[in-house]
């Protein structure tokens, strides 16, 4: 049971023609127990109105299918000035801006990247890398990739 994948499965027709874009799912155990993350974005920005308001409907969804065993909590928020990067639309609609990189791999000894993404072409960004210069990084290789809040 992937419960990231099965919530992502539960929410995706509610948003489907709302013009809100699913960022992420997060479900780890924290300090006070299991949390469910559901990060959601729109042009102009998520408000604390729409989170309450698609709060409500996700919960209703999630505990109606039964698809979490354990008590959680839940917390549905917009992404953050750090927001994740994890399709690749993601990264072609943020090309031009600061992002900070993980790779799986190290690429000549080095796997933490910051720096401008420059282009993506055949599922491989480039970015100038403030130490490394033009770097070519394969999408599949990155483990994870923000938006640079500095940048």
């Amino acid at each position: 049971m992937d419960i990231i994948k099965d919530v992502e499965a539960l929410i995706a027709p509610l948003l489907a023609e709302s013009g809100v874009e699913l960022v992420d799912v997060e479900w780890r155990r924290e300090a006070a127990g299991w949390m469910l993350r559901i990060l959601l974005d729109k042009p102009g920005g998520i408000g604390v109105e729409d989170c309450a308001a698609w709060s409500g409907r996700f919960g209703e969804a999630v505990e109606g299918a039964g698809v979490i065993g354990p008590s959680y909590s839940m917390e549905v928020s917009s992404p953050g000035l750090d927001r994740p990067l994890k399709k690749r639309d993601d990264f072609e609609r943020r090309l031009g801006r600061g992002v900070i990189v993980k790779t799986l791999q190290p690429l000549n000894n080095q796997r933490n990247f910051r720096g401008k993404m420059v282009s993506l072409e055949a599922d491989v960004l480039r970015i100038l890398d403030r130490t490394s210069g033009l770097v070519d990084l394969p999408l599949d290789g990155i483990q994870r990739a923000r938006l640079d809040p500095e940048e």
